[in-house]
């Protein structure tokens, strides 16, 4: 079986669908991570939302949807005044404009993102997360770090069982490896061995002038496509 990682698709229902027919998504052999974030910046965030129930009822078991910060914004019952600014300058608006457009409020998504999201996957050798994770298990790192940190990016100091992280839109997808310092840049299309330790992004910007970008694992080795 392969196992299929979105990075955040940002309202870009056209490079969703453009990233699947070229991974060539197999709904009857394959997994699908979407590793959250799915609304918001990009102009289709209606359709991108169609599309993901769609592939939920394709995927069945196979399909996991991951709790984004963006979706935590919607989901929450109260926002403070600085989160209601933080949302507005990463694209609610246009969220707001797409659901609008085809008759309906972005809040009809609730129900269902309440009921499919989760913090984070688990697997063998290897776990997804949107944002951040500072200690093993995983369940052991707080609501805040899993969805919104962004220290396993800007710190590069984790060295645990891998972790493929979105979140921090970067220009071309990373590893880090826990050392400190600077990432190491992953090739598009490259079979590349899959590290033990660390954390990999596939956060490329879609949605502010970046990519879409998609993690393909396949046994011990795995490809990133675009």
């Amino acid at each position: 079986m392969r196992t299929i990682i979105i990075g955040d698709v940002h309202g870009c229902a056209k490079e969703l669908s453009a990233l699947f027919d070229k991974v060539k998504a197999d709904p009857e052999k394959d997994r699908l991570i979407m590793l959250g974030d799915l609304f918001d910046r990009g102009p289709e965030s209606y359709e991108v939302f169609q599309i993901v129930q769609k592939l939920d009822q394709e995927f069945g078991e196979r399909f996991v949807l991951l709790l984004g910060n963006h979706e935590d914004f919607l989901l929450a019952e109260k926002l403070t005044l600085r989160q209601k600014m933080i949302w507005d300058k990463v694209g609610r608006g246009t969220t707001v404009k797409s659901f609008k457009d085809h008759g309906g409020k972005m809040e009809d998504a609730i129900p269902w993102i309440q009921a499919h999201c989760r913090l984070y996957w688990k697997g063998e050798g290897y776990q997804c997360v949107h944002a951040g994770v500072k200690v093993e298990p995983i369940e052991a790192n707080d609501r805040q770090t899993l969805i919104h940190d962004h220290g396993v990016i800007f710190e590069n100091e984790y060295k645990g069982i891998l972790t493929i992280v979105g979140h921090v839109g970067i220009e071309k997808p990373m590893y880090f490896d826990g050392q400190g310092g600077e990432g190491k840049e992953l090739v598009y299309g490259e079979e590349t061995a899959l590290p033990e330790h660390g954390v990999i992004c596939i956060d490329t910007g879609c949605g502010k002038g970046g990519r879409l970008t998609a993690m393909v694992v396949e046994g011990r080795a795995f490809r990133v496509f675009a």
